[in-house]
């Protein structure tokens, strides 16, 4: 048994060297010693200040309009935080990172706490990180060792404000859910940064966390250009550059689809052959449906697809009535007609699935705004699951587009029209607002009457055309005149409306004789009269001979242009507005014949063309037929001056010059300044002559016309320098 004395030694032993495992004892009676071995903590990696920006692969641009606005807004703010918000697929992350880099590189110490990343991954189930795991990642970028983080998620985001207090740091953090997500990630040192990406203007991480909202545009054409450029190579650019401006318009500036471009363009022998299909609206939703497709859960549509679910619900519900629209530009009058308002459109500028074109400061009829092309394609998609509502839709815009259309047109002449009148629709104020609202909404209008045509909606597709006249009589936009009225003519064919055939090959028959396509207008005219007459329609007939004759006077026979103006004055009795028509025409094929007419055609002109447009314009009682009166006073004009009466032609061009520029029809202006320069250059008015002139051949110009160099042609004769301006 052991001494009890022994029992109350101490014992001590002085350690000096490092040990591994150390057992002190005076002796060790049946004992058993339970050896602990106590391993040295492993020495903790010396680590720098943490950078966790993600790379930012492929070309950069037109971002730093975007970086000057975040300077400017860091500048102002202790702990700022900014909200970057535009489509998916803008470049969000991508512009948020190269402007981080961009900080870092000016100034290595402006956040010397580190630079930290957080993708939470929003409505992309599965493919985003936790909070909490995000936190874990952040501490141990600091040092920390797994084993040492805190469980729980407040206990993270308490220590890792407290491991960068008094270091200011940059946050990164796309597509939060929440703002609670939000809070956890944000420091509180002061000249902290933090950038969150979203697809929609979050109101409640602005609200609680005062974030500041800067949009991500889409890119301007410019630039997307240089960027398809950039990824394709400057030298298969330069081969066809019309080509790849198409390729870069289509896109709509946004860069996810500049990069499906540059992949799908080298499948491609000809990219002239792959725009084609894309900017024709026959052709472009078969070949872009590929497109933005490509990449499955990295594709376009996917990317759209997460833009549009975090749109509330009106939203939503207005984006899938403008996707029926034939058309992606569109004005408030379309919001009004679709029960959308300026809040719920705001939400879609917001999220960058519509731009601003002309800013809401502007007057109401002038404000516009385009759905890019590619979410119009995404959201048609997503229709044909449901066709007969997105149908119905189309439809109806369609008939909104109508009713709209006759009433500009109503409001440029009041000429008589094969289809319905729509009395109860709202008119427009004056022909110069009518002629700008069918200005702006020319490309719908356009793609409206091939929309209807491909509906089977061929009453709608004749009725469109026949009203487009005023537009395309006043624009001359040949290309889309032509295109449209051959869908019309086999419209009113398939409902068998004679009279509607008629009156479209008629107006068709205008598009090449405005071309001074002289030949095919009156092969057009003799078709249309053919048809006039087995339709029974005496206004038909009426409307075909004199454009019959028409084609007589430029085609230099007088004498025939007479018989045929004859003929219509026998069909269009009682008709001022068409009297007064027949009997200018006449004064002009009159005037024709020779010096030994124009005496006869000049009274015809003072005594009955332009008192039958006063008659009929106080039975109108709205001053309908200003036009008319213009037109007539031209032609006046032009006789005083061919029977050396030049001085008595001033007054009636320079009223008709005036009433034009009113009635903002330049190319009816252009045709009176030209007879007015003969006026003034038969008077000796050299300049006035040269400045008549050039306000002429620009108005030619404007619209792509030939006449304008035969104008400028003419101006040269005259033995003028540089322009001056007109009296």
């Amino acid at each position: 048994m052991a001494d009890p004395e022994d029992q109350r030694r101490t014992w001590t032993t002085d350690v000096s060297a490092p040990v591994r495992n150390l057992v002190q004892g005076e002796r060790f009676d049946n004992a058993t010693i339970n050896m602990t071995v106590n391993e040295a903590a492993p020495a903790r990696p010396a680590l720098g200040v943490p950078v966790m920006l993600p790379a930012a692969y492929g070309p950069y641009t037109d971002r730093f309009a975007v970086h000057e606005r975040l300077d400017r807004m860091v500048a102002e703010n202790d702990v700022g935080m900014v909200l970057l918000g535009g489509v998916a697929g803008v470049g969000k992350s991508t512009t948020a990172v190269h402007y981080l880099k961009h900080c870092i590189e000016d100034d290595a110490e402006r956040f010397r706490g580190g630079v930290y990343y957080a993708d939470l991954g929003g409505r992309k189930a599965g493919l985003g990180a936790s909070v909490a795991d995000t936190l874990e990642s952040w501490l141990i970028a600091n040092g920390m060792l797994a084993s040492e983080v805190p469980a729980s998620l407040t206990a993270r985001s308490d220590l890792f404000r407290q491991l960068t207090a008094g270091k200011p740091v940059a946050v990164l953090i796309d597509d939060p859910v929440s703002a609670a997500q939000v809070k956890s990630l944000r420091p509180t040192s002061p000249g902290s940064l933090v950038l969150v990406t979203s697809h929609r203007e979050s109101e409640d991480i602005q609200i609680e966390h005062t974030a500041q909202f800067v949009p991500v545009p889409m890119l301007d054409p410019g630039f997307a250009l240089e960027l398809l450029t950039k990824l394709v190579g400057a030298d298969r650019v330069s081969a066809e550059p019309e080509a790849f401006e198409r390729l870069a318009a289509f896109s709509g500036g946004l860069p996810l689809m500049l990069h499906v471009i540059a992949a799908e363009v080298r499948r491609w022998d000809s990219a002239g052959e792959l725009a084609a299909r894309l900017v024709d609206i026959r052709t472009r939703r078969q070949t872009s449906s590929r497109l933005m497709t490509a990449g499955g859960d990295h594709s376009v549509n996917a990317a759209l697809e997460v833009s549009v679910s975090g749109l509330p619900e009106p939203a939503r519900v207005l984006l899938k009535s403008l996707a029926a629209n034939p058309g992606g530009e569109f004005g408030p009058d379309l919001v009004t007609f679709l029960d959308g308002d300026s809040g719920t459109l705001a939400d879609l500028v917001a999220a960058g699935l519509v731009s601003v074109l002309h800013q809401p400061g502007m007057p109401r009829p002038q404000r516009r705004w385009r759905l890019h092309a590619l979410v119009q394609d995404f959201v048609w998609s997503t229709a044909q699951d449901n066709l007969g509502t997105f149908t119905a839709l189309q439809q109806s815009i369609l008939g909104f587009y109508l009713r709209r259309t006759a009433m500009a047109d109503r409001a440029l002449s009041k000429r008589w029209h094969s289809s319905p009148d729509f009395p109860d629709e709202p008119p427009f104020a004056d022909p110069v607002a009518a002629l700008a609202w069918l200005g702006a909404e020319q490309v719908n209008l356009r793609n409206a009457v091939f929309t209807a045509y491909d509906l089977d909606e061929h009453a709608v597709t004749w009725q469109l055309c026949e009203v487009l006249w005023g537009l395309y009589f006043a624009t001359n936009p040949f290309g889309d005149w032509i295109d449209t009225h051959e869908k019309g003519i086999d419209s009113a064919q398939r409902v068998g409306n004679k009279e509607a055939e008629a009156r479209l090959r008629l107006q068709r028959g205008f598009a090449y004789y405005s071309q001074e396509d002289i030949e095919q207008a009156l092969t057009e005219f003799q078709q249309a009269l053919l048809v006039a007459e087995e339709s029974g329609s005496a206004r038909a007939i009426a409307a075909t001979v004199e454009s019959i004759g028409l084609t007589d006077l430029k085609l230099r026979r007088p004498q025939d242009a007479l018989e045929k103006f004859g003929r219509v004055l026998t069909l269009v009795a009682g008709d001022n507005e068409a009297i007064g028509n027949a009997q200018r025409h006449r004064a002009r094929a009159l005037g024709a014949l020779g010096p030994e007419s124009r005496g006869e055609a000049i009274d015809v002109l003072r005594h009955e063309a332009i008192p039958a447009y006063e008659r009929a314009a106080e039975e109108k009682a709205d001053g309908s037929n200003a036009h008319n009166v213009a037109r007539a006073l031209v032609a006046l004009g032009e006789l005083l001056v061919a029977d050396n009466h030049a001085e008595q032609a001033l007054e009636p061009l320079v009223r008709a010059v005036a009433e034009f520029d009113r009635l903002g029809k330049p190319l009816h202006g252009a045709e009176a300044r030209v007879v007015l320069a003969s006026a003034y250059a038969a008077l000796g008015h050299i300049d006035q002559a040269g400045a008549a002139l050039d306000r002429a051949a620009e108005a030619y110009e404007a619209v792509g016309s030939r006449k304008a160099a035969e104008i400028r042609a003419r101006r040269s004769e005259l033995g003028l320098g540089s322009s001056v301006t007109e009296s």
